[in-house]
């Protein structure tokens, strides 16, 4: 019984899902789905072991572990849904579809690590237990336990895809070491199997020999495998998440010139402190700009839960894209100015490209590009090199007083960028009218919000304080602390002008860079930097600069107000210097904490459940024949008029699963000669031999004997020859046996027969 449940590779399957599924922890901010999910594969393992014992049917086995398992994920996860727990309804259907979405939308917000939704919890445990089924599938119940390394490696690989860096070798170790052995251990299997069928190989220690070299090899091998598995990787230079898999992961450095590159993540964490950014060079760019502005990768409209979430307005890109005047609708008497950028080392990974504000025109050699209604560009593959026209506008106050012809921006008047956080819109409409100045307009009310953000009661600092007792939502504990880095002061200055009814979005990109030359500029990644946009009729969407000290850009003339203090222009530069430098000399947030447009990328969770249905559909077509087999014999074995007639089926049964196998005992021939065949063919074992002793005997009363006579119940001696059989015979035989049992290929073949008999019954009975 225990040789037929498979125990130990079915624990060592469980094990190995289990422990391959920990690394997972570490791309979110909780594990709530970590036991629940430990749980579902011991239970799915368990359900294996019951059923290869007492069924030992493959196809009986893998669709009950299947049933088991979505009555696992229901019962845990969406009773309130079901009826008694299990039974799924309607509104199930919904809050799966429901969960699905809220997986999907972490995703593919928010960088590592997430927080955990219900929707991630659902779906990892789906997914988790997906995969302990399609191992224990492999590794138990096809005795294929090399096979069970494709979804143990599938599983590791989400966790070192997405983590953003490396993940510790001990995990990657001892997932190889359980699928090793998992392989040894139906190694010595198929062994013992091998020498049963050869008598001679049993004699003395000529099995023991055979087991202990075939051990000592494989041990080598594997020391080998392991060796170099771990040891390549450290001298192989490191490929980019995106070649194994898109997903929370897109921090990471790289160095300008790489095509691997540095890649901004999707979120603005107003919670998170920065540790020390990274000072490696991510592009260098020459421009005839006399004082550059930052460049900018993507833009930020929503603000919720803390998180700053980034909408892309980019089209698909492609090589024959023109992009629309910029500068369209603005007044003439805005004075304006053609500048060019030229990169000459770009290390910015794609789909981003960090690209001048006011873009006019870019060259890329051929590599499809596109510009959003947001400014914000996005390529193919990332250009080596590059170079842009873009225009530069000299704002003055005045400008602002204007009226245009025609709307600038028609989608600056969408609901987002007017929308509040819910967590701080009532404090933030209050202090925003605090300061909003009496009889002013909505350029005083902005540059009101800068000035009193840059006072001297903000700090700026990377360690973002947590005051015991204080607000929870982010806005508003910086809001007490007054201490943040780029992330805090934009988000705010954001919020604090929608509630003044000025639409407003966070931009996200790179500061100018230090100058190496006249003009050539170096950036590099800790010049990552977010500053608010405010859109005017006037004018259209300008830049503000609300984050203190040097850590910024050039302070706008326009945005400080005349009746205050000086205008920061060419001539009070030099005098300001102290406030509005475009060099980089304080930390910034690194590429792990600002945002990246998404664009049309896929997201991994929905490639991740495309396969899983892919899967699950190709499971159940699999199962379609072996199910029909057994219903196939309980039914016949139901209509059996007496004991005789059940004997008989389970005669034909017998040869029927033996012929599945390969084993086709002589034609004509009478049950004895075939129990005689059949011991001598298959290398029964004694307590085997006496099964199918008793099955032929019981067979010749049944047809030889007085008839009405009682008769013993000879299924479990059936099914445990064809047992031994199926485990003397080759994988590929046992598979096939099991895919393509002759009872249901006939079940099938003979639905057309039946029909017409149930069909000419009914007609007659009329």
């Amino acid at each position: 019984m225990s040789h037929r449940a498979h125990i130990v590779p079915g624990l060592l399957a469980a094990v190995a899902t289990i422990i391959v599924s920990i690394p997972l922890t570490g791309l979110f901010r909780d594990a709530a789905w970590a036991f629940p999910a430990a749980v579902g594969v011991l239970v799915i393992a368990g359900t294996g072991m019951i059923l290869r014992a007492t069924v030992g049917h493959t196809g009986v086995t893998i669709l009950g572990q299947v049933v088991v398992a979505c009555g696992y994920v229901l019962l845990t996860q969406l009773r309130d849904t079901t009826l008694v727990g299990v039974v799924p309804t309607p509104e199930t259907a919904a809050r799966l579809v429901e969960h699905v979405r809220d997986a999907q939308d972490t995703i593919t917000r928010y960088a590592a690590p997430a927080p955990e939704t219900p929707g991630i919890t659902v779906a990892l445990i789906i997914i988790i237990l997906v995969v302990g089924l399609a191992v224990d599938m492999s590794a138990a119940t096809a005795s294929s336990p090399a096979i069970a390394g494709l979804p143990l490696l599938s599983l590791f690989l989400v966790s070192a895809a997405n983590s953003g860096g490396e993940l510790p070798w001990g995990w990657f170790l001892a997932g190889a070491a359980l699928w090793l052995t998992m392989v040894a251990h139906q190694s010595d299997v198929d062994l013992r199997e091998w020498t049963t069928s050869v008598p001679l190989m049993g004699h003395d220690d000529g099995q023991g020999v055979a087991e202990r070299s075939l051990r000592w090899q494989a041990a080598r091998v594997a020391a080998v495998c392991l060796a170099a598995a771990m040891l390549l990787p450290a001298v192989m230079p490191h490929l980019p998440t995106r070649y194994v898999l898109d997903g929370l992961g897109r921090g990471g450095g790289g160095s300008a010139g790489t095509t691997d590159g540095i890649r901004l993540s999707t979120e603005l964490d107003l919670k998170r402190s920065l540790e020390s950014p990274s000072e490696d060079p991510v592009l260098t760019y020459t421009t005839d700009a006399p004082t550059p502005e930052p460049l900018r990768i993507a833009v930020v409209e929503d603000f919720t839960d803390g998180f700053g979430r980034m909408e892309s307005r980019a089209r698909a890109p492609r090589t024959d894209f023109t992009p629309p005047d910029p500068v369209a609708g603005l007044p003439e008497t805005i004075p304006q100015e053609r500048r060019s950028l030229a990169v000459e080392s770009n290390g910015v990974a794609a789909p981003q490209v960090a690209m001048p504000d006011k873009l006019v025109s870019a060259e890329l050699d051929d590599i499809g590009w596109s510009v959003g209604s947001d400014g914000t560009a996005r390529v193919q593959r990332a250009p080596g090199s590059y170079s842009a026209t873009f225009a530069e506008l000299d704002l003055e106050e005045e400008h602002f007083d204007t009226t245009p012809e025609e709307t600038i921006d028609p989608a600056a008047e969408r609901d987002e960028y007017l929308a509040l956080d819910p967590g701080s819109a009532e404090e933030i409409r209050e202090l925003a009218d605090e300061l909003a100045p009496e009889g002013g307009d909505d350029l005083a009310d902005a540059q009101a919000i800068q000035e009193y953000l840059r006072g001297p009661d903000f700090t700026y600092s990377l360690d973002i304080p947590d005051p015991a007792g204080g607000p929870e939502d982010p806005i508003l504990s910086f809001l007490e602390t007054r201490t943040g880095y780029c992330q805090q002061f934009a988000a705010t200055m954001t919020l604090l002008a929608r509630a003044r009814d000025i639409p407003s979005r966070v931009v996200v990109g790179f500061l100018p860079g230090d100058a190496i030359d006249d003009d050539e500029y170096l950036v590099r990644a800790s010049d990552a930097h977010a500053w608010p946009e405010l859109y005017f009729d006037s004018v259209g969407w300008v830049r503000f600069e609300p984050t203190k000290g040097t850590r910024s850009a050039s302070l706008p003339g326009y945005s400080l107000s005349s009746e205050d203090g000086p205008v920061a222009t060419d001539e009070t530069t030099s005098a300001t210097e102290e406030t509005t430098t475009s060099t980089t000399t304080e930390a910034v947030p690194s590429d792990e904490d600002t945002a990246v447009p998404e664009g049309e990328e896929e997201s991994p969770l929905r490639r991740w459940l495309g396969w899983i249905l892919v899967g699950l559909l190709g499971v159940a077509a699999l199962a379609i024949l072996p199910v029909t087999a057994v219903l196939t014999r309980r039914r016949e074995r139901a209509a059996a008029d007496d004991d005789a007639a059940l004997v008989e089926h389970e005669w034909r049964d017998l040869i029927d699963r033996l012929e599945d196998l390969g084993v086709e005992p002589p034609p004509g021939a009478t049950p004895r000669d075939v129990g005689a065949w059949l011991g001598r063919r298959a290398h029964l074992q004694a307590e085997h031999r006496e099964r199918l002793d008793r099955v032929v005997t019981t067979l010749e009363r049944a047809r030889y004997g007085r008839p009405g006579q009682e008769l013993p119940d000879i299924s479990t001696d059936v099914s445990a020859v064809v047992g031994e059989v199926r485990d003397q015979r080759m994988r590929g035989a046992r598979v096939r046996a099991a895919l393509l049992p002759r009872a249901g290929v006939d079940a099938w073949l003979g639905l057309p027969r039946r029909v017409r008999e149930r069909l000419g019954r009914t007609r007659q009975s009329r």
